[in-house]
């Protein structure tokens, strides 16, 4: 089988940048993944997504090198309208996404440029809305919706395209706890439809809950990655690129740190609960089983 995305020695650089963003970015992505990317500000997240669905270089411009392959073809050789078949992308702000005047157009707007007829279109809509739980707002603007709102609008649009990788650029950044929660649901329903899903987030606890891989990008180069439980144990590299581990493994790790043995890290707080249960913690903290 091949790969979804395959990026090698990937470096790209602004117009007007002296410094390239991505320094060498090898990845590669079987279809279906799950993948989560983390990394720190500045990394080059946004900037690697934005390879992924042409808006560089074909309208950012810059120095781009190296090789990537969107589901087996040069991205590089393809127009953004080529790539938007293969993938869709939700940005951070849904206001840069949402481009006309009612839900409803919103969600069609890809599909009648692509010369669909009516009648599918509005299937496709009917499908979008109801699957997203906002077929309530089909006639409303929306930029009056609420942010969370506007954020399932842009993931309708994305998604009614039916792109084969869906990348989540930070999308959940400005959602309260429930909506947060709910687009990652989202998430996992197209991973278990057999999308391909990336992931960009500092939301580690849900990382660890839904990611069937992780990487960590960190000046401009992937410098680990592997399944959230390896890449979770890595204590010193997170602490290294300034980023936090879930909660759950940091209480693990704390408890390994009073020379308790056990084996793999809890990912969950109901794997975290099964754990303290096991070595004999309970609310008042390490009973004395003799």
């Amino acid at each position: 089988m091949g790969y979804a995305i395959e990026a090698s020695d990937l470096r790209y650089r602004y117009p007007t940048a002296k410094e390239f963003v991505l320094k060498g970015v090898d990845l590669r992505v079987r279809p279906g993944e799950f993948l989560g990317i983390l990394g720190p500000t500045g990394a080059g997240k946004t900037t690697l997504c934005m390879c992924l669905n042409g808006l560089i270089p074909h309208y950012a411009r810059g120095e781009m090198t190296g090789d990537l392959k969107i589901m087996g073809k040069d991205a590089k050789a393809q127009t953004i309208a080529e790539l938007s078949r293969h993938v869709g992308i939700v940005f951070q702000d849904p206001d840069s996404q949402l481009i006309t005047s009612s839900v409803e157009d919103e969600i069609a707007f890809g599909l009648i440029n692509r010369g669909l007829g009516e009648g599918e279109v509005d299937r496709i809509v009917d499908e979008c809305l109801r699957d997203l739980g906002i077929s309530h707002l089909r006639g409303r603007i929306p930029q009056t919706c609420s942010g969370g709102e506007k954020q399932k609008i842009a993931i309708a649009a994305t998604i009614a395209g039916q792109p084969d990788i869906i990348v989540f650029d930070e999308a959940t950044s400005d959602l309260d706890p429930i909506s947060v929660r709910e687009v990652f649901n989202l998430a996992a329903k197209f991973h278990l439809s057999g999308k391909t899903v990336i992931f960009v987030t500092h939301e580690v606890e849900l990382l660890a809950e839904y990611a069937t891989r992780i990487a960590i990008l960190a000046d401009g180069k992937i410098e680990l990655e592997g399944d959230p439980r390896s890449i979770f144990s890595k204590r010193e590299r997170f602490e290294e690129f300034g980023l936090r581990l879930p909660q759950v493994v940091q209480l693990a790790l704390r408890i390994k740190g009073r020379g308790l043995t056990f084996d793999g890290l809890p990912l969950t707080v109901q794997e975290a609960r099964d754990l303290l249960i096991k070595l004999g913690f309970d609310g008042d903290g390490l009973r004395d089983r003799s």
